[in-house]
């Protein structure tokens, strides 16, 4: 599957298909996990919501004076954003073996 994908990109953009070729067992890593999970792990939702929420409080400051100001506006949301994932349950941690039905093309570096 991954190989064909490389391959039709390999005339026109040689470039992707050969960086597709040596990364995408990193791309796909998350298959080597449950399918319930599968949607979960693959994202970057958590990561995304924090870096907006960094955004919209640096937007209101404007311009910091040292880098001081910015830790002290930022590590607070850090450690609450960890707080509150501490507390959920983001996937089951007891199912998350590895899945006999993925192929090991997927999750092994050639």
């Amino acid at each position: 599957m991954a190989h064909g994908m490389i391959a039709a990109y390999e005339e026109r953009m040689p470039k992707l298909a050969r960086f597709l070729e040596e990364n995408i067992a990193d791309a796909i890593t998350f298959l080597a996990f449950p399918k319930p999970h599968h949607r979960k792990i693959h994202s970057t939702n958590v990561l995304e919501r924090l870096n907006k929420e960094v955004k919209r409080r640096t937007k209101v400051v404007g311009a910091f004076p040292c880098e001081e100001s910015v830790l002290r506006l930022l590590v607070p949301l850090a450690v609450d954003t960890n707080a509150k994932w501490l507390d959920r349950k983001y996937v089951s941690w007891e199912n998350l073996e590895h899945d006999e039905n993925v192929d090991d093309e997927f999750t092994e570096k050639s």
